[in-house]
């Protein structure tokens, strides 16, 4: 599996051998999966043709089959359209609009996949007032390069942020992923171009993630934005426990009684994300968060939520570059306390289980 930082390039990339053998095993799971998917839709359909044709009612099997009917169906015909582009960019080398071909796939795709969850999960997203001392919400992002800092809350939650920063806010995404997405055959195609970063959410490397990350944000262009996840996964409490108990093993005691008090996020690894301030230190910071999935903790609890009976509310605020403290300690108390306002707001707007 491929951890190399990917930026976009006057022509199709060298590739690994490991890098392309996880491609093509992914491609071939992708269409047997599809397969099986179809196969049983088909039979889903003969099934409720021949027993209750008139049963108007989704259930929560159909849901999910429709679901995985929709998102096979993106990813094959995302990969069509990727090697068709591919295949023109071979030809007349066209940098610019191979781009924006990609953007506009991109955001089609990340579209269709959000309207079938509103059709067959529920899903609704909706935009309030910021927290704390925030009378309205922010409407516009600030000018220039950003650095969009958000929670990791329940299954999706980043596939909708990337949506609404490119369709939304009209930003092109600057994404650092956990390692395990590259497996995404689409994914994978789609970001080919775009600078991106497959990352282990616990590396190990001595810094040289970080460092890949800061990588990522240098020389980003006004309408640009570095979209990273600072807890380096979805929120449970056992890896809320496991977190404490890592600070504690690091010696960072004051940091782990700050970490005890926040109930609903990960407190946050700082590494990447102070890498990239530090390679874009013209960048505002946008803080954003959200709620309305994080309940979602297993397979179970998605199964039994279907649809959804609540929206899934974001808000997100801005820091300009002028106010980002410079000094490592004073940064990590900044960013603490812009943690622990996430939390706050997650308190008061999360679903009541």
């Amino acid at each position: 599996m491929s951890n190399a930082l990917d930026k976009p390039g006057p022509g199709p990339r060298g590739r690994t051998p490991r890098a392309i053998a996880r491609r093509i095993v992914g491609v071939c799971i992708l269409l047997l999966v599809a397969g099986l998917v179809y196969v049983t839709a088909i039979g889903a359909a003969l099934y409720t043709i021949l027993t209750a044709p008139m049963r108007l009612r989704l259930g929560r099997a159909r849901r999910v089959l429709a679901i995985a009917v929709a998102y096979a169906t993106i990813e094959i015909v995302g990969l069509a359209v990727a090697s068709l582009r591919w295949v023109r960019f071979f030809v007349d080398r066209n940098v610019d609009r191979d781009r924006e071909d990609l953007l506009r796939s991109l955001r089609r795709s990340l579209r269709v996949l959000r309207k079938a969850a509103h059709r067959f999960a529920g899903l609704e997203v909706i935009m309030v007032a910021g927290p704390d001392d925030r009378a309205e919400a922010e409407r516009e992002f600030p000018a220039g390069p950003l650095i969009v800092c958000s929670r990791h809350g329940g299954p999706g939650g980043a596939f909708l942020l990337a949506h609404l920063l490119l369709s939304d806010y009209g930003r092109v995404p600057r994404v650092v992923l956990k390692h395990s997405l590259a497996w995404d055959p689409l994914l994978d195609a789609l970001l080919s171009r775009l600078p991106h970063a497959f990352v282990d959410p616990d590396p190990g490397d001595g810094g040289s993630t970080a460092a890949r990350i800061g990588s990522l944000a240098h020389g980003m262009a006004a309408d640009d934005a570095l979209l990273i996840f600072p807890e380096g996964g979805n929120f449970t409490p056992r890896r809320r426990l496991r977190a404490i108990t890592r600070l504690r093993r690091r010696g960072l005691f004051t940091h782990a009684a700050r970490a005890e008090r926040l109930r609903h996020v990960l407190p946050p690894r700082p590494d990447g994300l102070f890498a990239a301030l530090e390679a874009a230190p013209e960048s505002d910071v946008v803080f954003v968060a959200h709620t309305g999935l994080d309940h979602l903790l297993s397979a179970g609890d998605v199964w039994r939520a279907l649809p959804l009976a609540r929206p899934v509310v974001f808000t997100w605020w801005s820091v300009p570059a002028a106010e980002v403290p410079r000094q490592a300690e004073t940064r990590l108390g900044w960013l603490e306390d812009n943690w622990a306002r996430i939390d706050r707001w997650v308190d008061r707007n999360r679903i009541a289980l």
